[in-house]
């Protein structure tokens, strides 16, 4: 099992994940900007040049250092190798990622109902702000 970020190399790769995940998950000429983009990351969990677990987000610049922060906006594993550790490995080969680019902070929300996840975070050495309570808030405002 490799994990790494990926790569305009591998777009025809990524592009599988919309059968193996789920239709629509990335469109050609998007997935292919996005594999061009520093601050963008598809990190994979990749067995066999298949794309088994992954996760995708963006380094985002902050104000108070010259060190970006990585917003994750998705993980996934495949069901069929869901609880053997992958998930685990995953966000632990993609912070050994994110301290080799000097990024500071990873940092992603999920919905409180989602006991796997939030587990998965837990065990990986995620903590939740103190004020949130443990309980999530996503607002979405759609731009016209």
């Amino acid at each position: 099992m490799e994990y790494r970020r990926l790569s305009i190399d591998d777009l025809a790769m990524a592009m599988v994940m919309n059968r193996d995940f789920r239709e629509g998950f990335a469109e050609e000429s998007s997935l292919r900007a996005f594999l061009c983009d520093p601050d963008c990351w598809l990190f994979a969990a990749v067995e066999d040049r298949r794309i088994i677990g992954f996760a995708y987000g963006y380094a985002l610049q902050r104000l108070n250092t010259q060190r970006k922060m990585l917003y994750i906006h998705e993980v996934g594993v495949l069901d069929a190798f869901q609880r053997q550790g992958i998930g685990s490995q995953l966000m632990e080969k993609l912070r050994e990622a994110c301290e080799t680019e000097h990024i500071c902070k990873m940092f992603l929300s999920c919905y409180q109902n989602n006991d796997g996840a939030n587990a998965l975070y837990r065990k990986a050495g995620g903590e939740t702000m103190a004020e949130s309570q443990g309980k999530d808030t996503v607002y979405w405002f759609q731009i016209p």
